[in-house]
């Protein structure tokens, strides 16, 4: 799957290569208007000027195309970044590829317009009938560019427009369906009126233009972002689902053997126990032994099953929060439970939810504190707002990056060595949050360690709660 900024970064040169396509068909078009103008027509223009002004589209149109097509959007944002002897991860180097490609595609809407003007200005001025392509550059800004600039280009758009009007003339068109633009102060009182009401319907058109398409662009992504949350959601249901086919067949293949050794380990401690042999102390430890395997594999099979997002019918109980984290670290062997630092801050509280489950994933969110900060201080805090239910685990480990968490909660994502952890407790603790209105967030930085949080809806989980299963 792709990140976010990798698809900024895709839309941001997705628009900028559009512009670029319409930016050659207007050179060709008004190349085209230009020779017509001058063989067809025999309008009497300043050509050169206008000749300038279109080599200069050309220029630029190829230097647009060198950074869309070579990558050099990618170069300029890395020059820039070492230039400014900066450390920058990957994931901010594509942001500020993104912010640069947006840039460069603002700057070329804004000079487009420019450019126009100063072709209209020595073709006619407010005379001149092609004054409507300005619409075109306002429609295309209020489709790729966020409102702040659309806006903006509306505004320098209509100002382009009013100049026109104002800057001495430039040019003459010498045709009948036209007047001289010297002669424009000399034009009869209703045809002033008629193109100052042009500018005035041009205004108005434009505005509604950038209003109502700004509109509709923030509806489609806010429908885009809701369709990608359901997206994410059935991937992540599948994800489960294939889990629990996984501990189902697990637990099947499991049950079996387990059975049959829990079965015959007992025989062999009633057995035994009825022994005065010498070795009859050695046997019973032997015996004790695999029966506490037994029960552990058991657990095992309870804790995989529950992975998988079920919680084999593990009934709501109804218990103190607080004494169920003291029992958890409590739990601890003896130098891992001197790691842990304890706060409860919010008094006793009674939860009515999965108590296995609940002790599992924290013991596993507090499990990988200890593992990232070895003989160093954990701290455990309880705590709550009106309405959520806070766990807060943080270590003083090595921390980790900003793309390391960002992937810290997905499904077999892990850094640690292989055989240590199949990287679904992140995962798992967060899914089973948000079975009861939670979730799961993760603050950390590379050297200043991790804080993890898990957090539930109060409502779902007090007396009372209804579970969002």
């Amino acid at each position: 799957m792709f990140s976010e900024e990798e698809k900024n970064t895709a839309s941001a040169k997705i628009a900028l290569t559009w512009l670029l396509h319409l930016r050659w068909g207007a050179v060709a078009a008004q190349v085209l208007l230009v020779l017509a103008a001058f063989f067809l027509l025999e309008i009497n223009l300043p050509y050169r000027i206008i000749s300038g002004i279109l080599i200069f589209e050309i220029t630029t149109n190829f230097l647009f195309g060198f950074l869309t097509q070579a990558n050099g959007i990618s170069a300029l944002t890395q020059f820039f970044s070492v230039q400014k002897a900066q450390k920058k991860t990957s994931n901010l180097l594509k942001k500020k590829e993104t912010t640069m490609t947006y840039r460069l595609f603002v700057l070329a809407m804004f000079l487009d317009t420019a450019l126009l003007t100063g072709l209209i200005y020595y073709s006619g001025g407010p005379l001149n009938p092609f004054t409507f392509l300005y619409l075109v550059h306002l429609t295309l800004g209020a489709i790729l560019m966020p409102p702040v600039w659309s806006w903006s280009l509306a505004f320098f758009t209509t100002g382009c427009y009013a100049t026109l009007f104002f800057l001495p003339a430039e040019g003459s068109l010498n045709q009948p369906c036209h007047p001289d633009p010297a002669m424009f102060e000399t034009l009869s009182d209703p045809l002033k009126i008629h193109l100052q009401g042009m500018w005035v319907a041009f205004a108005v058109t434009a505005f509604f233009i950038v209003f109502f398409v700004s509109r509709i662009q923030l509806a489609l992504s806010r429908h885009q972002k809701t369709l990608a949350d359901l997206q994410e959601e059935k991937t992540k249901s599948e994800r489960m689902a294939s889990l629990a086919t996984l501990a189902a067949g697990a637990a099947h293949e499991f049950a079996t053997p387990l059975s049959t050794i829990a079965v015959a380990a007992g025989e062999m401690f009633h057995a035994l126990g009825n022994n005065n042999g010498a070795n009859t102390k050695d046997l019973l430890e032997d015996v004790n032994l695999i029966r506490d395997q037994v029960k552990r594999c058991k657990d095992i099979l309870f804790y995989l099953s529950a992975d998988a997002g079920e919680h084999l019918g593990e009934a709501f109980t109804y218990f103190s929060l607080d004494g169920l984290m003291a029992a958890l670290i409590h739990a601890l062997p003896e130098p891992l439970k001197n790691q842990i630092r304890y706060s409860n801050k919010m008094g006793e509280l009674y939860l009515r939810m999965p108590q296995r489950t609940l002790r599992r994933i924290v013991r596993g969110l507090i499990k990988n504190a200890l593992d990232a900060a070895p003989s160093t201080p954990v701290l455990v805090e309880c705590r709550q707002d009106p309405t959520r239910l806070y766990i807060e685990i943080t270590d003083n480990g090595a921390g980790m990056a900003p793309e390391i968490v960002a992937k810290a909660a997905e499904p077999f994502f892990t850094t640690k060595e292989p055989g240590k952890g199949l990287g679904l407790g992140l995962f798992l603790a967060r899914s089973a949050a948000e079975k009861f209105g939670g979730g799961l967030t993760i603050i950390s930085q590379p050297g200043k360690g991790s804080k993890v949080t898990l957090f539930f809806d109060l409502k779902q989980i007090t007396a009372g709660g209804v579970f969002n299963g």
